[in-house]
């Protein structure tokens, strides 16, 4: 029952900051937001723990737990390690369909689906949804890759991913051309060629990389 308890309060926590409900540099007052949850305060603590384990929170001795505030520099050196496990993780799917490891067919009807998916929310008011269905295809593959240290390495840092979308996806993505490099992505991948899916997989996320590079600049 504790272990749910705190992964209620992680999960609420972690979706308010990633949605920007909680800002940067909020104070997290613990016991108001056990009060909140109607929990104890030890769930709290230990869900405070996992986000600063996430780089989501700063525990400061002696003042106080905040929500961390994210540099462009901050959000850059997390697309340096997302761009190196995406093109892995890319090589390594590749690589199962071509030994058989992996069905190439169930694979490229799940990916298209969400892809398509993604072409129906290429709208401004849309962005939340087309971003949850980006995050969803790039974790197919990581889940499909059959390396669990790659998988789980993504997983710890997809939340700061989620921040780096919600940054910067309503102004400066071009959501359509993410969508095209998708379908190229799955060509590759479903056909078993591994070198094409790692550069393809990579580039994808580098163009990210360098919209933020861009960005350091204008603030």
């Amino acid at each position: 029952m504790a272990s749910s308890f705190s992964e209620k309060a992680y999960n609420t926590l972690r979706d308010r900051i990633i949605s920007g409900e909680l800002r940067a540099s909020t104070p997290l007052d613990i016991h108001r937001i056990a009060t909140e949850l109607e929990m104890s305060v030890s769930p709290v603590r230990d869900a405070i723990k996992k986000l600063e384990s996430d780089e989501l929170v700063v525990i400061i001795p002696r003042s106080g737990t905040y929500v961390r505030d994210f540099t462009i520099e901050d959000l850059i050196r997390g697309y340096e390690l997302v761009e190196a496990l995406d093109g892995m993780a890319g090589y390594l799917v590749a690589e199962r369909v071509s030994e058989n490891e992996v069905d190439g067919g169930e694979l490229e009807a799940k990916l298209i689906s969400l892809v398509d998916e993604m072409e129906q929310n290429l709208e401004r008011e849309q962005v939340r949804k087309w971003a949850e269905l980006d995050a969803l295809f790039h974790q197919t593959i990581f889940d499909m890759s059959g390396n669990l240290l790659i998988a789980n390495s993504y997983h710890s840092v997809r939340s700061r991913m989620k921040l780096v979308l919600s940054f910067i996806s309503p102004i400066h993505v071009d959501r359509e051309n993410s969508v095209r490099e998708h379908r190229l992505i799955i060509a590759a991948l479903t056909s078993g060629n591994c070198e094409e899916a790692r550069r393809l997989c990579q580039n994808h996320r580098n163009l990210v990389r360098q919209i933020l590079k861009s960005l350091i600049g204008q603030v």
